[in-house]
Formats: C-alpha cells, sequence, structure tokens
C-alpha cells in the first residue's frame, strides 16, 4: 500500500515516507499539520484471506497496543500520542518518532558490540520494562527489532502482542506469539507470560547484540523453539564481563533467573567499567546508528539532504569506518590501507615463523602457504565440508582463535553482510589490533566456501609505524 503516501488521515497526519513494514502492519513518517511536528504512525495492514473474526482480533490486538503503551509514561517508551480510523475503517496509532534506527540496524550494520555499549542499551531497556510490569504490562515481544536507538537513547516499541493485567486474551488457544529466537521456554510451551519472561528476551536480546548472533539457532523456527526449551545456548565468547548476566536471565525455570533488581546492578556495573580492549567507544553520543531520517516537511515541497557535523554521531561513524571492517565500503578502504601502510621491516620468514607458531582453528588443518605483497605471509586454513552458512560454534572457535594471535583485541565475526558467504569476496573479518604492536601479527582475515569446503585465510606482516 505504498499509494497510501501523501494520504491524509484525520484531517491532520499527513503521510510523508514508509519507515518500514512487516507482515501485518507498516510504520509511516508522517507530519502533524496541527501542531507542526513529525510523528510516526502505524498501519494495520490485514490480508484479504481473513475472515471477519481474525480481521476483529487483529484489530484489537492493534488498540490493545496503543492502550498498553498509552498507559506508559517513561522516557525508554515510546509515546502514543492518538488513535484514529482512516477512511476504510482500518485503526492506525500515532505516535512519536524516533529518528535513529533500530539495534537490529545496527548490528546488521555494525556487527557485534563491545560488552558496554550492551550493558548501557540493556538497562535502558531494563528500566522501561520494570516501569511497564509496575503497571500490569508484559511486552511479551523484546527483540532487537523493537528496541530504537536514538542518541545513546535506547526507546522500547512495538506492544502489538503486550498482555495487559486485567485483559481477556486475544491469542487463540494453542497459538504462539512471539518471535522463536527471543522467547522465553515457558511461552513457548504456551504458558502464561511473565516479567520473568521479558527477562528472558531481554537476555537472549543482549547476547546477540554482544556475541553477533541468537543464543539459539535452527533450520526453521520450530527448531528454535526446540532448541529454546531444550538445549543449552550457544556459549559466549565476546560477552567478556556480561556473561555471567546474560547466563543468569537465560535460565530455562522462571524462578532461577536473575531478579530485575539484580539485573539492574549488574547492567550499571559492566556498563560504568571501564571499556576492555578493543572496544569503541562506551559514550553513547558516540554509537553509531542507523541513518537518521532528515526532519519531515509538509509534501509541497522537496526535503532536504540532511548533512552531519563534526562530532554528531554520523561523523563519529565516518570517521571510524575501518574498526568493524564488515561492510562492503570498508573491505575496499581496508586493501588499499593495507597496501599502503603494510611494513617491510620484517621479512618473509619471520612473518611466516610467526603464523606458523598460531597453529591452527579447531577442527582446522593447514591447506597452503604463500608469499604475498612483498613480505606478508598468507595462510589458508580449511575446515572441512560446508553448506552456506558456518554453524555458530564454527564462527566461535575462528573468532576465539584469531583473538589468540599475537597483538590482536579482538576479532568480529562478519555478521554486517549476512550474503557474505556467497559472494566472491567472501566474509571479511572485523580484527583489531593493539595500537602500536610492532612484530608481526594478523592483517586480514577471511572466510569462504571453496570448493564446498570452509575456509578461513590470513596475512600475517608488520604494520609501518
Amino acid at each position: 500500500m505504498d499509494d497510501d503516501q501523501g494520504q491524509l488521515l484525520a484531517d491532520r497526519y499527513q503521510l510523508t515516507s514508509l519507515l518500514g513494514q512487516g507482515g501485518m502492519g507498516a510504520v509511516w513518517r508522517a507530519y502533524d499539520q496541527q501542531l507542526g511536528r513529525d510523528v510516526a504512525v502505524k498501519e494495520l495492514r490485514l490480508p484479504e484471506h481473513l475472515n471477519a473474526e481474525e480481521r476483529a482480533n487483529w484489530m484489537a490486538r492493534l488498540d490493545r497496543e496503543a492502550r498498553a503503551a498509552a498507559r506508559l509514561k517513561h522516557p525508554g517508551i515510546v509515546t502514543v500520542h492518538d488513535r484514529i480510523t482512516g477512511a476504510d475503517g482500518r485503526p492506525w496509532i500515532v505516535m512519536e518518532l524516533v529518528t535513529g534506527g533500530s539495534l537490529e540496524d545496527l548490528l546488521r550494520q555494525q556487527g557485534p558490540l563491545s560488552p558496554q555499549r550492551v550493558a548501557d542499551i540493556g538497562r535502558q531497556v531494563a528500566a522501561a520494562l520494570s516501569a511497564a510490569h509496575r503497571t500490569g504490562i508484559t511486552h511479551r515481544d523484546i527483540k532487537p527489532a523493537n528496541i530504537l536507538l536514538e542518541d545513546g537513547r535506547a526507546v522500547l516499541t512495538d506492544f502489538g502482542i503486550a498482555a495487559l493485567e486485567g485483559d481477556a486474551t486475544l491469542t487463540a488457544t494453542g497459538l504462539i506469539m512471539g518471535t522463536p529466537a527471543f522467547m522465553a521456554p515457558e511461552q513457548v510451551r504456551g504458558h502464561p507470560a511473565t516479567a520473568a519472561s521479558d527477562l528472558w528476551s531481554l537476555g537472549a536480546t543482549l547476547y546477540t547484540a554482544v556475541e553477533g548472533h541468537p543464543p539459539f539457532a535452527g533450520s526453521a523456527p520450530s527448531a528454535v523453539l526446540v532448541a529454546v526449551v531444550t538445549e543449552a545456548p550457544a556459549p559466549a565468547v565476546r560477552a567478556g564481563p556480561l556473561t555471567s548476566t546474560l547466563e543468569g536471565l537465560l535460565r530455562k525455570e522462571p524462578a532461577g533467573r536473575l531478579t530485575m533488581q539484580q539485573l539492574q546492578a549488574q547492567l550499571d556495573q559492566v556498563a560504568d567499567a571501564p571499556p576492555t580492549p578493543g572496544a569503541l567507544p562506551g559514550n553513547p553520543a558516540y554509537w553509531p546508528t542507523a541513518p537518521a531520517q532528515p526532519p519531515a516537511t509538509p509534501p509541497a515541497g522537496p526535503e532536504p539532504r540532511p548533512g552531519a557535523a563534526a562530532g554528531t554521531p554520523a561523523a563519529v561513524r565516518r570517521r571510524r569506518i575501518f574498526r568493524w571492517g564488515a561492510l562492503i565500503t570498508a573491505v575496499v578502504l581496508a586493501a588499499v590501507t593495507f597496501s599502503i601502510l603494510a611494513s617491510d621491516t620484517g621479512n618473509y620468514e619471520k612473518n611466516l615463523e610467526v603464523a606458523e607458531a598460531m597453529g591452527h582453528p579447531v577442527s582446522f588443518t593447514v591447506d597452503s602457504k604463500s608469499r604475498v605483497h612483498g613480505e606478508r605471509a598468507r595462510v589458508v586454513y580449511v575446515g572441512g565440508p560446508v553448506d552456506g552458512e558456518p554453524s555458530s560454534a564454527q564462527w566461535a572457535d575462528m573468532a576465539s582463535w584469531l583473538e589468540a594471535g599475537p597483538g590482536i583485541r579482538s576479532a568480529g565475526v562478519p555478521t554486517a553482510d549476512p550474503d557474505c558467504m556467497s559472494k566472491e569476496i567472501g566474509c571479511i573479518w572485523g580484527v583489531d589490533r593493539e595500537d602500536g604492536y610492532p612484530e608481526p601479527t594478523i592483517l586480514s582475515a577471511k572466510t569462504e566456501m571453496r570448493d564446498g569446503e570452509l575456509v578461513l585465510e590470513i596475512e600475517v606482516g608488520s604494520w609501518g609505524e
């Protein structure tokens, strides 16, 4: 329904651009002509095949979202301004416009985040959940896509399947509502969601933010649901000081999970600690977010292209383009930088000796060694047959091995481009080295599939002063 653009709702809200859409809804940027401000408007989109009862159920669910969020007044919860009905009878929710992207967008662009940054996002969301729980509202769908980021502020949104204390349920018997990778075990079993269920989902969300992938995986949603109920989460390899908090949230039994008070105390401790080696700045003002939407104007004129002043998140993001080099532009820049900065002070034999001393990742064997770009040693490791994406265990093994290399602070799993394994260039790792490290070390690393085999390729050399 992209032709809704320009539509005027309730003689007041003019739709200016589509911000996002899912299976049953869409969110528009709109201009409030009465108050002269930008707002976000959520539209309910119903498939034609639904019967009258099903349509009424979904409309009631949108009403529930409006009422749930409208009950709450908290800086970490998106503000609902109005609930209106379109000319065709469809309901719409008018909300505050949060101009940054979601946590999901940030992870797609930047890859895994540092424990300190994740803890600060987590404590803001925990404070918002605490406010909701005190009023008898359980969110039931905490996930990265439902956490918006704006200049260091984390905002919880989408109360579409929230459980309101005292309301009759809108969910049909036996129907599970939620997102499989972030659902608590009791929700999967069909039991009522509680505040402890939200804490599980928050734990799965924070795990995803710091590790770069959800704690449970499967080839289909049903397999993920089985894993949530029966398996332990994949071991965290990047969480560092956040590890015990994640373990405390992801306990199968609700009674065994951290309480909200315990969670907030632990997140405060991690968020306020000095950054771990190789981490990006912990100051929320410097967090990169999805590109901010330009200020909306009435549709009569074109929207100006936004600029980014020095010191703004967008400007800082440009200065940080290499650190997590999974984006294609960063890959190109890194390739140029490598050719300019690689030092010839060490010889090939020394570089190869360092590479050989590193051994090889778990389940990998050395396939070849060669001299490239003057003095560098290139080593190729083969990890056996692979069909598409490596498993989470294989990613973890490669990350742990790379991070054990001399002078290496961290190795970011290349998650920014989900299709990188199918591309000729492969998946480029974000290898973060110690500043000024003078000895031979890993200058670049990539993972790809060659002739059906999983391959990890590194180049070892020295950086110039």
